[in-house]
């Protein structure tokens, strides 16, 4: 008799602890905040036994969203906007009893002042054994002013924040959610301000920049009109006449317009042509009766 009453016992636990154990056993929340605060969000579920069928909402406007679970394909119904409506029909097996959704959204950011608030509500109504949350920063950010966090950041049992590289990550670790309990993570953060200091400086280093930029091309330049100061400086006045009706020609020119221009005589203007060519400033072409003349712009720069 005692047997019995204490199997009869046994069997009640067992039935109650089975119908007080969470749906869920573990949900985890993973969010990425890019510089102009739309969120990416990965939602990781896993039953605590087969389920067929799973139902939530999201405030706000979601688009690319995917739904995955290694027992099969996971079809669902999203009707997008203020608020969000999912329902997913989910294969699933005593061993494969996960779930994985992604998304993005615009709407868990808002600007505030010169603040930024997140709030993103990612309640499943269900009883939750395990949650473990995260949202990381950009690289840029970093939590705002404790005081004004407090009283609004929720839940209030931040478990970490760390510095992940250079990135803030908010984590929330919570267990035995009851289906009544939000999943609703708030908290404001601000852009990271560079010192004054490092403005000025900042400025000093682009005037600079300015100035030996200045310099640079000045100096190109310089050497780059070298190779004709050189030139002109070893040649006689009836050279430079020649050079200076090429040159005003576009650096070519017919070597009779050169004697018209020059007032010099042919055999004279031969003679002058035959020393540039043999300095390598200018080179002959016949064409017809008469020579073209034409600069060698790689030794004379224009």
């Amino acid at each position: 008799m005692r047997k019995l009453i204490l199997l009869s016992f046994l069997l009640s636990f067992l039935l109650l602890a089975n119908i007080s154990f969470a749906q869920i056993q573990y949900y985890g929340i993973d969010t990425t905040v890019n510089d102009k605060g739309k969120a990416f969000v990965k939602l990781t579920i896993t039953f605590a036994k087969p389920e067929k069928n799973l139902k939530f909402n999201i405030i706000g406007r979601i688009e690319n969203f995917t739904a995955t679970s290694i027992a099969g394909p996971v079809n669902c119904d999203v009707e997008s906007g203020a608020i969000t409506f999912i329902n997913c029909d989910i294969p699933m097996t005593q061993e494969k009893r996960t779930v994985e959704i992604s998304f993005e959204t615009d709407d868990f950011v808002k600007k505030f002042e010169d603040k930024f608030y997140f709030d993103a509500d990612l309640s499943l109504n269900k009883p939750v054994d395990q949650v473990y949350a995260t949202v990381k920063l950009s690289e840029i950010f970093r939590l705002a002013d404790q005081d004004l966090a407090d009283k609004i950041s929720f839940p209030q049992n931040v478990t970490t924040i760390s510095e992940f590289g250079r990135r803030i990550m908010i984590v929330w670790k919570l267990s035995n959610m009851i289906e009544s309990q939000p999943l609703r993570f708030q908290f404001f953060y601000e852009e990271i301000q560079p010192p004054a200091i490092f403005s000025i400086r900042l400025r000093y280093f682009v005037v600079l920049g300015v100035v030996a930029s200045s310099i640079i091309i000045y100096l190109i330049y310089r050497f780059k009109r070298k190779p004709e100061k050189l030139i002109l400086s070893v040649l006689d006045d009836f050279e430079r006449k020649v050079v200076d009706v090429i040159v005003a020609s576009g650096g070519t020119v017919n070597q009779k317009k050169v004697v018209q221009e020059t007032n010099l005589s042919k055999a004279k203007v031969s003679r002058v042509v035959k020393s540039l060519v043999e300095r390598g400033v200018i080179e002959v072409e016949r064409l017809g009766r008469t020579n073209k003349l034409k600069l060698i712009k790689k030794k004379f720069e224009m």
